[in-house]
């Protein structure tokens, strides 16, 4: 895990041709850097006013000469949003979900941390980062889509694809094309398995990784949420994973058993551990519920 999220340190590296990624510790998440001639976009803008404030900071250290013009969220979750309020003068984008969710997500996640703000070393914060993430006023998105929008920064283009529901409901994808680069949000993790929450789609998110890989090369780089940089493969390998999660919850459902048996019982099937699926099963009983026979993953 990186430590260097001093706003002083060169913290942003090329991954690909004038695309860059940064990890910083707090969650270990990453924030993604795409520089263009009338200016630069930021992908992700960390867990707090702070947060931001130390992109920024760091953007403005490292390309001096560089505009943030741009920030765009991979989705609704807090620590992909609530930097945005340190990016003055830059237009946020982010799906039409993101818009219609934040309220409510924040106020989720600030009652999570206000009943235990303990301190999370596993994932690099603190109880003084919590309290950050807690006073941050929230900034919502200036511009929204339902299936693709793009950015046009002088001599190339970014564009920004949502292909269905995975790890949220508003989740994208944002593509660098010229320089063969796409970044993928929380659909995809390097630093741990996927992140399968109450407002996941279990049933989903394998079809919707399979329907970014139809346009994802051999040599694409890609850019997780989590961790580091990946490749075509290693997308293609996890999307496999989460559909025999799908499978496997799916055919429990389907049999009569009970949410708890279901939570508890093993299965040499699944790739993840019983305790990182227990809210996947909840969402997979609670999707079937209303919509008994979803596509099949």
């Amino acid at each position: 895990m990186s430590t260097g999220s001093s706003a002083g340190a060169r913290c942003f590296t090329e991954v690909a041709d004038r695309v860059f990624h940064a990890r910083f510790p707090q969650w270990d998440v990453g924030v993604g850097l795409v520089l263009g001639r009338d200016g630069a976009v930021v992908v992700d803008t960390r867990a707090s006013a702070i947060e931001g404030g130390e992109v920024v900071t760091a953007v403005r250290r490292q390309f001096p000469h560089q505009r943030i013009g741009h920030v765009v969220n991979t989705h609704v979750h807090f620590d992909h949003t609530f930097g945005n309020i340190a990016f003055a003068g830059a237009t946020i984008h982010a799906h039409d979900n993101v818009a219609r969710d934040l309220e409510a997500d924040a106020e989720r996640i600030r009652g999570l941390f206000a009943a235990d703000p303990g301190d999370g070393p596993e994932l690099g914060y603190t109880a003084a980062d919590v309290a950050d993430v807690l006073a941050t006023r929230l900034r919502h998105p200036d511009r929204t889509f339902t299936t693709s929008a793009t950015i046009d920064l002088g001599d190339r283009v970014v564009t920004l694809t949502h292909r269905g529901r995975g790890h949220t409901d508003g989740d994208i994808a944002i593509a660098v094309p010229d320089a063969d680069a796409v970044f993928l949000g929380d659909l995809v993790e390097e630093s741990a398995p996927p992140s399968l929450g109450s407002d996941s789609w279990p049933l989903e998110w394998g079809q919707t990784l399979a329907a970014h890989l139809a346009w994802i090369g051999e040599s694409t780089v890609v850019v997780p949420g989590h961790g580091r940089p990946v490749d075509r493969q290693f997308v293609r390998r996890q999307g496999d994973e989460l559909g025999l999660v799908a499978d496997v919850l799916r055919e429990r459902r389907r049999a009569g058993m009970t949410l708890a048996d279901a939570q508890r019982e093993p299965d040499d099937r699944l790739p993840y551990p019983l305790d990182h699926l227990a809210a996947a099963a909840a969402c997979v009983w609670a999707q079937l519920e209303s919509d008994p026979e979803p596509p099949d993953a």
